[in-house]
Formats: C-alpha cells, sequence, structure tokens
C-alpha cells in the first residue's frame, strides 16, 4: 500500500482532482492548508516565485502502487503541458508499512 499526496494551490483543485481521477484513483481526501514562504538565495520550495501565503490544498489517498506511480506520471505530465506555470502541482508517494484495516485489498 502506497500514500499519495499531491500539493497544490486551491485554484487547481478541480484539474487535480481530474488527473486523479483519469489515473484511477477514486476515492482521495482533501485539506485545506495555507503555504508560507520568504524567498532567500538558498531556500526553493514546491510554491510559485514571490514571497507570502498561497491558499493550497493537500490532497492524499492511500492506493496501490500502480495507480500511485500513474498519478504521479499524469501530475508531471501536467506540468510539462504548463510549463509556464509558477505554481506546478508536487506528487509524492509514501510507502505505508503498517496499517489496522487488514481487509483493505490493493
Amino acid at each position: 500500500m502506497k500514500l499519495l499526496i499531491v500539493l497544490s494551490i486551491k485554484d487547481y483543485q478541480n484539474r487535480v482532482a481530474k488527473i486523479l481521477e483519469e489515473a484511477g484513483i477514486q476515492l482521495f481526501s482533501v485539506i485545506d492548508i495555507t503555504g508560507y514562504k520568504k524567498r532567500t538565495a538558498d531556500n526553493t520550495g514546491w510554491f510559485g516565485l514571490g514571497n507570502g501565503k498561497t491558499n493550497s490544498i493537500a490532497l492524499f489517498s492511500f492506493t496501490s502502487e500502480r495507480l500511485a506511480e500513474e498519478a504521479v506520471r499524469a501530475i508531471e505530465q501536467c506540468n510539462i503541458e504548463k510549463d509556464k506555470n509558477p505554481f506546478p502541482v508536487r506528487g509524492y508517494i509514501l510507502d505505508v508499512e503498517q496499517f489496522s484495516d487488514k481487509s483493505v485489498v490493493l
């Protein structure tokens, strides 16, 4: 089992949800977050250019490795197509080593 985490600005929520659905991920949750950034010479992050705060979202799903990888590939493709996008979508896959609901089959 994998944990897929996707970070994006709030304005892209519908587009990111569509990417996940097209990748085969039908169950996911969304959390509203506020990202803060003060740009310095040695500071980089997933937020776009400039300083300040950004209304953002974190989407997450417990899913199979195959579906998580498909979603990350779709996110990468979306970012390539929108290469002038100052707020790229970020996808992360984490291993889930243990979980309590053994009835889950992925």
